[in-house]
């Protein structure tokens, strides 16, 4: 609404309640109702001219916002909107600040496969990111755009993918052209190895071997196929079939090793991604008969704990551990779960994977 309008609201406005004002100098007193309903009609145009003088985002839900604005016009005349507007105008003007050590606003949720590929929101790569950007950026030059493409080829296929998926609904034919061969060729060289791997595999089996020699094997072809996933070349529901055969040749490979804490810890993060809970804490328990370092498999028991809503095992399982012991990603969360609550004495107390075997026996060395 342009000025010209809000004036126009605010003399209308004006002018009723002025009216609405002076029938109370009149000694009748059916005037005193009379100003009531004046003062009723004088709230309409300024609690529309109030509603609009909003920043956006109160103004919504319009029917809502519009309902108390009119409210306020009419209980507290004149006070109560100007109020309301001034109050709206300095919350517009000075947003609440966020403190920077706010770990409950930054803490990433507890995800294995939860991490953002898009460069340009990880300031830790700022130059790909401006690459990123040049590429997708349709002001630019087709020359720096094709040569902003061609560097996104010499970058990790994880970071790059996402960038040049965008890429191929590009309006320029030349831009979807090279970013579609780029992709194809990382997705062609990766399914070279995998069907080496699975060819490795098959003659293994096939001339009758076991022990490490077939778990090896077996594991490659899973990792391959996870690299699908990793690299963003597999969505949608070829990634949960990619999943799906990763954790088939995982298990084939624990067949062969039982006792292999890097494929114990390989079928646990393919169990909570998919959601199988059963599976995932099998793999907790015999991780923990292990020699592996509490330290790998506690954040993934802390998200079986999130998963299946036992929050306060999430604190338990995650309190021994201090934030210098994980990746970045995962230090505010542990700041934050780890942190004793108020009046609680700082002790050490995992939390249960199992109703049937605790946590709470584990040796002092793995604690």
């Amino acid at each position: 609404m342009d000025t010209t309008s809000l004036s126009k609201l605010a003399s209308g406005a004006v002018a009723l309640e002025a009216g609405a004002l002076a029938l109370l100098w009149s000694p009748d007193p059916a005037m005193y109702w009379a100003f009531w309903a004046g003062h009723a009609a004088a709230a309409a145009p300024t609690a529309l001219l109030g509603w609009k003088l909003l920043p956006p985002p109160l103004q919504r839900p319009k029917r809502w916002s519009l309902a108390l604005s009119y409210t306020v016009a009419l209980m507290m005349p004149v006070l109560g909107v100007v109020g309301v507007v001034l109050a709206a105008w300095l919350a517009h003007a000075l947003p609440a600040r966020v403190r920077r050590r706010d770990h409950l606003r930054e803490a990433p949720t507890l995800e294995v496969f939860a991490i953002s590929l898009d460069i340009e929101q990880r300031p830790d790569e700022l130059p790909a990111g401006q690459v990123a950007r040049m590429a997708r950026d349709p002001g630019r030059a087709r020359a720096q755009r094709i040569r902003a493409v061609l560097a996104l080829r010499e970058m990790a296929p994880r970071v790059a993918v996402p960038t040049l998926r965008a890429l191929l609904a590009d309006p320029d034919e030349e831009i979807r052209l090279l970013a579609y061969s780029i992709v194809e060729v990382w997705e062609r060289e990766l399914t070279a190895k995998l069907q080496a791997a699975l060819r490795e595999l098959q003659a293994l089996r096939a001339q009758g071997a076991h022990g490490p020699v077939l778990s090896r094997a077996a594991q490659q072809v899973a990792e391959l196929q996870l690299e699908f996933v990793y690299q963003g070349l597999a969505q949608g529901d070829l990634r949960d079939f990619t999943m799906d055969q990763a954790r088939t040749y995982c298990r084939i490979a624990l067949e062969a090793t039982p006792e292999e804490p890097s494929l114990l810890m390989m079928h646990l993060r393919l169990s909570l991604a998919q959601g199988a809970h059963g599976e995932a804490r099998d793999m907790l328990l015999r991780l923990r008969a292990t020699d592996a370092s509490p330290t790998m498999w506690r954040p993934y028991a802390a998200e079986l704990a999130w998963q299946e809503r036992r929050y306060q095992d999430v604190r338990e399982v995650l309190r021994p551990m201090h934030a210098d012991q994980v990746a970045p990603r995962l230090r505010p969360v542990v700041r934050v779960w780890a942190r004793p609550q108020r009046g609680e004495p700082r002790v050490s107390r995992p939390a249960p994977l199992s109703d049937a075997r605790p946590l709470s026996d584990i040796t002092e060395a793995l604690v």
